[in-house]
């Protein structure tokens, strides 16, 4: 038993460096970048998302059960953006896109692993929540 919550919590901290990883591939990526925009136009929300999304890894990274909370509240804010927001023509063949789809796999084997995992216990509980 021991020796599989230390192979999760591995597991984990790798996850958590790759979606680091593939998210900084996507800010690169990004073909909103490829149109010359206004400097004078800076995307504060994006600006905040991102230092959310670093901010709950972090404390994902060192085990902090307010991590486990900012990062569920990240994925489903992102879920509902995507539901609730403007439509993106992507070319199927994208490397944007596949990016897009990677990061949205690690999301989810993260979410596996904090919730459905032992290792959720390593996760003290907030006053109840989560």
């Amino acid at each position: 038993m021991e020796n599989e919550i230390i192979t999760q919590k591995r597991v984990l901290r790798v996850l958590i460096i790759i979606a680091l990883v593939v998210t900084s591939c996507l800010v690169l990526l990004n073909p909103a970048t490829v149109v010359p925009v206004e400097t004078k136009e800076i995307n504060y929300f994006a600006i905040l998302g991102l230092l959310f999304y670093l901010i709950s890894l972090t404390l994902l990274f060192i085990f902090n059960s307010w991590g486990k909370i900012f990062f569920t509240i990240y994925v489903l804010e992102g879920l509902i953006a995507r539901w609730y927001g403007p439509e993106y023509a992507e070319p199927s063949d994208s490397l944007f896109l596949l990016f897009t789809y990677i990061e949205g796999m690690i999301e989810g084997a993260i979410l596996v692993l904090i919730f459905f995992t032992p290792i959720s216990k390593l996760f003290k509980s907030v006053k109840g929540h989560l």
